[in-house]
């Protein structure tokens, strides 16, 4: 059940939700997820990128992109340029029915905080092979991936478009409140202080 952190209890639960939903009733208000990243940092090229580019594959059926070194670190021994992780962006309903698929991981929870005021959420699964439809193979391994995504309103396209770019006012981004009961109405998860995962 959609509930309002302690720290923001101004409105009772029931009034924040009649608020959204009518809110929602403007079709330039109601929020949608514009898209989930996947992303696996390496720390190095070579064959362990090459798997973890094939895991994010498998995962998500698209082609993954490799992300390169912003800069040089040499206690890492990096250099600028060079491959050092990958991801891979989906959009639209496949990012919806994956984002489905990720969710069941936690048990279709995610902790309160991965939520900002922006829309921005994100959280992180520690072995890929929990989720559906994915099989071990000792060839490639376990690895961990981090998950984030964005839920935005529409013309928010003013923002980053190359000609007559404008700012977007504060209110027309999806806050952290209404973004966490919109997870829970057209998600089904629960919005919790801390996880507590059963282990098989």
């Amino acid at each position: 059940m959609f509930k309002l952190s302690v720290k923001t209890k101004k409105k009772t639960q029931k009034a924040q939700i009649e608020e959204f939903e009518n809110l929602w009733k403007n079709n330039m208000k109601r929020p949608f997820l514009e898209k989930i990243v996947l992303n696996i940092g390496v720390g190095a090229g070579g064959e362990e990128l090459e798997r973890a580019v094939t895991v994010l594959e498998t995962i998500s059926g698209r082609k993954p992109i490799k992300t390169l070194s912003k800069r040089n670190i040499k206690e890492f021994n990096l250099r600028k340029g060079r491959p050092i992780g990958t991801m891979v962006t989906i959009r639209g309903i496949e990012a919806e029915k994956l984002l489905k698929r990720l969710l069941i991981v936690n048990n279709n929870k995610i902790l309160r905080r991965s939520f900002d005021n922006y829309g921005n959420f994100g959280f992180g699964i520690t072995e890929h092979i929990s989720i559906p439809g994915i099989e071990y193979d000792n060839l490639i391994g376990i690895w961990g991936l981090d998950v984030v995504g964005r839920i935005i309103r529409p013309g928010m396209r003013v923002k980053y478009r190359r000609k007559a770019r404008a700012k977007v006012p504060k209110h027309h981004y999806v806050s952290r409140l209404e973004a966490q009961y919109f997870f829970e109405k057209n998600f089904g998860v629960d919005i919790v202080e801390q996880l507590d995962l059963e282990f098989m």
